[in-house]
């Protein structure tokens, strides 16, 4: 009896103990330790750091004893204090990790090491798990590197110094442009010494100076300046340029002053105080080391379409060149006609900030819009829509006058929305300057569906007007429009009869928008003829297409000419565009106008598909791998393409409807290399044997229009 009671004591022990366990394993499972033992590379450890790719040396260490922590790598300089941290291999799960050289030449130079210099760091591991940390207990190892004599780039670069605009305080330096490839760029000011550093932050950092042109590494690095630079700092060349901007002048093209020099405001920037009337051309010059450059537009003529219209836009950037022999009006921007006779200062802007180096406008007045006073449509009015060619409202408001600057340089937008509160926009409607714009009863029937009301049905819209001065905007109060959408605006269309391609049957057009709709078809001069429909069953509406116009009527229309056609239906405006393609085919640049006789001809399929079997796209001699597809388009010669063009190799066969592959038209710069480029597999560049299957399709079925090369060799 007594054995028996003693082993049931041992089996109750045995189960307090297993539920202990088990307890705390269930509550203690983000336990872990610290790592006890570093291993390689071990201390003292001696390394001639090399600059090759992929040199490279493996830290190692002793998992933790408890948990699976993430391991981190902890750096020190020869004095203890931390300079860096690198994550572990596996992200971080793995006890060991891969340095390459440049990354530990990097560290030693964080750590006050100069090139071609000896210095030791030491290494540590942490390991780390739901926020918390365990440094090793172990004595970090010692490892004694000598960095090889180039330097390498750092992350970022900043500028500080006595003699440089931001000072001696490392949290005041100026970060500089990162141009890519080891090169940094920034326009500034010197007055005496300056340095270049790779952090603006605590902790060590790298320094850097300039000796004869010649970029420098170490704690007493410097350089010198005394005037307003472009400076090039060039670490894989090992170079910094210092270029002397003697001045900057803002060019007013028809009679240039030679005295309207601009001054210097600091940060790369520059101003001057103009009032402009007259020629609105004018561009900027200056004088760097004793040549004169251009800071102006990026093409010798600013066409009026390219012209802004506001004060903020890609057409301010500076596209900078030297002056040459370029005559006084290349290159040239255009002001807009609302600062006309205003006073503002014009700023060229060349901040390591600035996305671009650009041209702005600054005014005396207070950056306010104000909100404006509607005119017209009445509040709660009314319209009924219809789709009678240019039929068109008018919104009115009382613009600000033009003898206020301010109100001068007021632009407004009709906003539409579809509710009262004016918070779910709808619609928008740019009116520019001015204090009206007409909306067309099209651009009102979009609208209205987009505010949900019913095809069709009567609801109600409302508008304002956002004034906009310079970046700050304003909202008028709100009107009620109610409208009843276009009657007979069909939301879908259909073709059918026996002079189409589908016969009796019905094809479904793709549709653009309310009331738009294209296909790519076949029509034949069958007597029976064609028409459109609104459904697929025989008592859907009819349409026919006359003069231009589409317009209900249950006749049909017989074409005059059998041929592929791409039609384009617009109910709410009433029109139709018919439009004859021919000789659809693809090609490549080198055989636009010679080896004519390799383009490729896609026989039509139907419904809008283009196919060629088994053909052999290029030359021997020719390696070129652009491509794209040219057809007559009512006699003129037109682009199918890419939007935008591909670049780069392709080095995999894609897969059918490859969103790459997706084709546009037209594309404007119709005869040009790039324009429009797909790309073919690299493989079959030049090779005059391997054959493809080249399908174009443009049928209304596909959701995007897309070409397809299957590749058969």
């Amino acid at each position: 009896m007594k054995n028996i009671l003693n082993k049931l004591v041992v089996l109750l022990l045995a189960g307090f103990a297993l539920a202990a366990c088990t307890e705390h394993t269930e509550y203690d499972d983000t336990g872990f330790s610290a790592v006890e033992k570093l291993l390689y590379p071990s201390d003292g450890y001696a390394l001639d750091l090399i600059e090759q790719a992929d040199a490279n040396l493996y830290f190692e260490w002793e998992v933790s004893k408890v948990g699976t922590p993430v391991y981190t790598v902890v750096f020190l300089d020869a004095a203890k204090k931390e300079i860096g941290r690198y994550l572990a291999d596996n992200n971080g799960q793995k006890s060991s990790l891969k340095m390459l050289h440049s990354q530990l030449n990097a560290i030693a130079g964080d750590a006050g090491i100069e090139p071609d210099a000896a210095g030791d760091l030491y290494w540590t591991v942490s390991a780390g798990l739901g926020g918390a940390e365990q440094l090793s207990p172990a004595e970090p190892h010692k490892l004694t590197v000598k960095r090889y004599a180039s330097i390498d780039a750092p992350y970022h670069l900043y500028v500080t110094g006595e003699g440089s605009e931001f000072g001696t305080d490392p949290a005041a330096a100026k970060q500089m442009r990162e141009l890519g490839d080891g090169k940094f760029e920034i326009y500034t000011r010197f007055t005496g010494s300056f340095s270049f550093i790779n952090r603006n932050a605590a902790g060590s950092k790298r320094t850097f100076g300039v000796a004869e042109g010649r970029l420098t590494e170490g704690a007493d690095a410097a350089g010198t300046g005394d005037g307003v630079y472009r400076v090039l700092v060039d670490f894989k060349a090992g170079t910094v340029k210092m270029e002397k901007i003697e001045s900057v002048k803002y060019h007013w093209c028809w009679t240039p002053d030679p005295d309207a020099v601009m001054e210097y405001a600091g940060n790369g920037v520059w101003k001057r105080q103009i009032t402009w009337d007259g020629d609105n051309r004018y561009r900027f010059d200056a004088v760097i080391d004793g040549t004169d450059y251009i800071w102006g537009y990026s093409s010798s003529d600013m066409s009026d379409s390219d012209m802004p219209s506001g004060l903020t836009g890609p057409q301010y950037r500076l596209s900078m060149r030297e002056t040459g022999n370029i005559n006084q009006w290349d290159y040239s921007f255009k002001h807009i006609a609302v600062l006309r006779n205003v006073t503002c200062t014009i700023v060229v802007d060349c901040s390591p900030e600035a996305e671009a180096y650009y041209h702005r406008y600054e005014f005396d007045f207070a950056p306010e819009a104000t909100p404006v006073t509607l005119i017209s449509p009445d509040d709660n009015a009314s319209v009924v829509l219809n789709a009678q060619a240019g039929a068109k409202l008018t919104f009115a408001w009382n613009k600000f006058p033009d003898s206020d600057p301010a109100g001068k340089l007021t632009s407004y937008t009709l906003v539409f929305y579809s509710d009262a509160a004016l918070e779910k926009a709808v619609g928008r409607k740019e009116a520019q300057y001015n204090g009206s714009v007409d909306v067309s009863f099209s651009e009102l029937e979009s609208i209205a569906d987009a505010a949900g009301i019913a095809a069709e049905g009567t609801g109600d819209l409302y508008w304002a007007v956002e004034s906009k001065l310079l970046s700050w905007t304003a909202l008028s109060s709100g009107r009620k429009l109610t409208v009843t959408r276009m009657k007979g605006i069909p939301t879908a269309a259909y073709i059918t009869g026996a002079a189409s391609e589908f016969g009796s049957g019905y094809q479904a057009l793709k549709a653009l928008g309310a009331g738009k709709f294209e296909i790519f078809t076949k029509l034949t001069t069958d007597a029976a003829g064609y028409n459109f429909t609104d459904g697929d069953t025989a008592d859907a509406r009819k349409f026919v297409v006359e003069g231009g116009a589409v317009r209900e009527s249950d006749a049909s229309v017989v074409s005059s000419e059998e041929a592929i056609y791409y039609i384009l239906l617009d109910f709410g405006a009433g029109t139709a565009k018919l439009q004859k393609i021919e000789n659809m085919r693809y090609l490549s640049p080198n055989v636009k106008t010679q080896h004519t006789e390799k383009q490729i001809k896609l026989p039509y399929q139907g419904n809008g598909i283009w196919y060629a079997a088994g053909v052999v796209p290029y030359l021997r001699d020719w390696d070129d791998d652009r491509y794209f597809f040219w057809a007559e388009v009512d006699g003129v010669k037109t682009k199918f393409g890419a939007n935008p063009g591909m670049t780069g190799d392709l080095n995999s066969k894609p897969a059918e409807n490859d969103s790459r592959f997706r084709v546009f038209w037209p594309i404007a710069d119709v005869n040009g290399d790039d324009a429009g480029a797909f790309k073919m597999l690299h493989a079959y560049r030049g090779n005059d044997s391997k054959r493809v299957n080249i399908k174009l399709n443009m049928s209304p079925d596909t959701e995007h229009y897309y070409n397809y090369i299957e590749y058969l060799d």
